[in-house]
């Protein structure tokens, strides 16, 4: 194992966390930290600091092709998406094999059947995703909507169009909901991504109220705006396969994700808002069938705002403010000198 300076005033020389003196990504890393679009220095700071990915992983990564192989190349936020889409939404999916056994959640470290999980999902993502025509599920799935509610639905539902199905689903009841769920969820098909479950009880109990705002704040899904409707699913660890921790690859290209420190036994989520605890979260493959049906607990709405940012300029400012601040969280969560301390620290979190 390669020895990691425990501080360093070049976090640029850094790749997963390990020190080097040059990597052919470093020049669309470099252009991707220094980007003036919100949200790129985060995403580019992510991949230089997540310990999470090791060297058996990082292989298969320049094996892809997706990635720049050069001191030019395409636009990291350009590899990344090419990487998600065609090795991360897929059955089975690149998270689950050998390259990423390090992040294999063992049996002795799995939660109790009793620490029941939550999965968070935007209705809108979902079903712009599934009314593509390329999902092979699209027209059976369009059936199942006219059934349950009687009309049919555009490629593209906006939110209005989203809110007359939720309120038409409500109004038949749970059992409504859960076969949209299940219609939804066979429709995907092997193409919908993992699903990012934190522990239901450190979210609260989302059946207690139509406002789910604060829930999107603790899971730290900074794209959902207000009004927006959710989905949710809740169930014990028993009904899921391999759970793992998460990892810059699984985030995909949402600047929202924080890496997780070093030795941490789940993914830790960047709270929205400063003050706000932050939940724990894995990563596991998406319920199926009558299990998703069974797991679902209804729809939520997002009424306040889960990140107050406005504006490019106001963005980038939030981004570094909440990343330091979440940082300075964690940091006095453990003993001083710490690993996590170290970390943050060769990485500018932390001054």
């Amino acid at each position: 194992m390669s020895v990691i300076p425990l501080v360093s005033s070049q976090p640029a020389s850094f790749l997963f966390d390990r020190a080097r003196s040059a990597h052919p990504w470093f020049a669309a890393l470099d252009a991707l930290y220094s980007s003036s679009t919100a949200g790129h220095a985060p995403l580019a700071q992510n991949w230089r600091m997540d310990v999470r990915v090791d060297k058996a992983r990082e292989v298969h990564f320049n094996g892809t092709g997706c990635f720049p192989s050069g001191s030019s190349g395409n636009g990291f936020e350009a590899a990344i998406h090419d990487y998600y889409l065609h090795y991360l939404c897929r059955t089975p999916s690149t998270y689950t094999e050998s390259i990423n056994h390090g992040n294999l959640i063992l049996f002795d470290k799995r939660p109790a059947r009793n620490h029941r999980l939550l999965h968070l999902a935007s209705v809108e993502s979902l079903l712009r995703h599934v009314l593509k025509p390329a999902v092979p599920g699209k027209v059976d799935f369009e059936i199942a909507i006219f059934r349950l509610v009687g009309f049919h639905l555009s490629t593209n539902p906006g939110n209005d169009e989203i809110e007359r199905l939720v309120i038409a689903l409500q109004a038949k009841g749970l059992d409504a909901i859960k076969e949209f769920a299940r219609e939804l969820s066979d429709a995907l098909g092997d193409s919908e991504p993992h699903w990012w479950a934190a522990f239901a009880h450190e979210i609260g109990d989302l059946n207690a109220t139509a406002d789910w705002t604060d829930a999107v704040r603790k899971t730290g899904q900074g794209h959902i705006e207000p009004r927006k409707w959710l989905i949710a699913w809740c169930y014990s660890p028993e009904l899921v396969g391999k759970l793992y921790r998460p990892t810059v690859a699984e985030a995909g290209t949402y600047a929202f994700h924080f890496p997780s420190p070093p030795l941490a036994s789940y993914g830790i989520t960047m709270p929205l808002i400063s003050g706000l605890p932050a939940v724990r979260e894995l990563i596991h493959a998406p319920l199926k069938g009558d299990i998703s049906a069974e797991a679902c607990i209804g729809f939520g709405q997002v009424l306040g705002n889960p990140a107050a940012v406005h504006g490019k300029r106001n963005t980038a400012s939030w981004f570094k403010t909440r990343r330091k601040e979440h940082g300075e969280a964690l940091a006095a969560q453990q003993p001083p000198h710490s690993t996590t301390q170290a970390w943050l620290q060769r990485h500018a979190i932390l001054p």
